[in-house]
């Protein structure tokens, strides 16, 4: 067996005198103080120490408890049908409502045209890690991909959806990493069969984010802080997450809830600084900033035969959230070119009711949001970065049928989604708006794993 610490013995071949391991006596010359012989006297009990501990670890070698590992996901196949043109994302899979009217020199609507698409881009695969416990808690990790890509360029490219580690104490938890921005609340999905899960009445963003939970009682406490990644907000300099970033301060969030065997109900309130720029047009240092402020309120019910959700918001700048709203410029400083800036103010709410039978399901999504502009007036409509600001208000109504088969689902939902566009006034408050509607057909089949 070789000596684990071998350069150890170096010093010994230097000593005149033999030493006597039994008495624990080095003979050095004098001129050597008695704290360096006191010194390696204890390096000698350290090696011999380090000797027989390693001669016990290479006869009897230590068991190291391995994470369990599981793989799941399912193979999912949709054809939609629209009887207008959408704004939309991921060739139009992502719904968020129909397109405004474009008349041509003949009067005829440019967007009035229908459309068809089928689609097996969101195919998901999902891993799963569990243990050891770390610190003292439970550990879990957790990587979520599907096929949709990080744009419109991308489909069909993998991409990253869910990516954390999760430790889990007695009544604390932490998490970090890419998962559901707090305002997404995994028990508030709405049952619906579109890709947008309700949206634009609701947030729909995964960021990277450090979230710590801590209950009490049949409380949870939930506080987070994340930045931007895919989900980003509108600024001069187009789409970007660097107006977050750049405010040094992340997405801060802040959440109560209850929960029970049947009832789930709390608020949250999210706070986001944004900075427009760094450098006005004229290359002049730029000192601008933009306070947003967001409230969230949700309520569910689980009963035997029936579950019943809702929740409602009222946001600012949640565009980022795929959600109507933004931020204006409300003034400009005429020697600097420095400007000022004020959000639009949104209110958004919706409701949702589902069986809970375990072969046939029905369920009923209601969801609707408008716009009530500013409390300053806007500069110029060219300096205001929001998500159609020109749209008073939108609705949807829409019911879904599943029936499950094992592991295999056969799914149909029809989504009737109209959006009322209009004139912005300075304060971008839409007046004189017209109602402009789309339904969308839509038949899946869904095999889980």
């Amino acid at each position: 067996m070789l000596f684990p610490f071998p350069f150890l013995l170096v010093p010994c071949t230097f000593l005149p005198v033999p030493f006597s391991i039994q008495s624990i006596r080095i003979y050095l010359p004098k001129k050597i103080s008695n704290m360096v012989k006191r010194f390696l006297i204890f390096i000698l009990i350290l090696s011999l120490a380090s000797c027989s501990l390693f001669s016990q670890e290479t006869q009897k070698p230590a068991t190291i408890e391995k994470p369990q590992l599981s793989l799941s996901g399912y193979v999912k196949a949709d054809a939609i049908f629209d009887s207008r043109q959408i704004v939309e994302a991921r060739e139009g899979f992502l719904l968020l409502y129909p397109k405004n009217h474009q008349y041509d020199k003949f009067g005829n609507d440019l967007n009035e045209n229908g459309s068809f698409n089928q689609y097996a881009m969101t195919a998901r695969l999902t891993l799963k890690a569990t243990g050891p416990d770390i610190l003292g808690a439970k550990a879990f990790a957790l990587i979520e991909s599907d096929f949709t890509g990080a744009s419109n360029s991308e489909n069909n490219s993998l991409r990253l959806r869910h990516a954390y580690f999760k430790l889990t104490w007695p009544s604390v938890s932490l998490l970090a990493g890419q998962y559901w921005h707090p305002l997404d609340i995994p028990e508030m999905l709405p049952s619906v069969l579109s890709l947008n899960t309700g949206t634009p009445f609701r947030s729909f963003s995964r960021q990277p984010q450090a979230r710590v939970d801590a209950k009490l009682w049949k409380l949870n406490f939930v506080l987070a802080a994340t930045s931007q990644r895919d989900y980003i907000n509108t600024g001069p300099s187009g789409q970007s997450y660097n107006y977050l970033r750049n405010s040094i301060i992340p997405n801060l969030f802040a959440q109560v809830n209850y929960s029970d065997d049947i009832l789930f109900a709390g608020f949250g309130i999210d706070y986001k600084r944004l900075t427009p720029r760094l450098v006005t047009d004229s290359l002049v240092k730029a000192n601008e900033h933009l306070e947003c402020f967001s409230g969230i309120v949700f309520f569910k019910a689980k009963l035997k035969l029936i579950t019943f959700k809702a929740q409602a918001s009222i946001g600012q700048a949640l565009n980022d959230h795929l959600m109507l709203g933004g931020y204006g410029v409300t003034g400009i400083d005429t020697l600097t070119d420095r400007r000022t800036y004020k959000p639009l103010n949104y209110f958004s709410g919706w409701i949702g009711a589902n069986t809970n039978g375990p072969r046939l399901q029905f369920a009923l999504f209601a969801g609707y949001s408008k716009g009530f502009g500013s409390k300053a007036q806007m500069i110029s409509s060219n300096l205001v970065y929001a998500r159609d600001p020109d749209i008073e208000y939108t609705y949807r109504i829409s019911p879904m049928v599943t029936y499950i088969a094992g592991k295999f689902s056969i799914i149909s939902e029809i989504e009737i989604t109209t959006a009322a566009y209009g004139k912005p006034d300075g304060k971008y408050r839409v007046k004189d708006s017209s109602e402009v509607g789309n339904l969308r057909a839509t038949v899946a089949g869904v095999y889980n794993f």
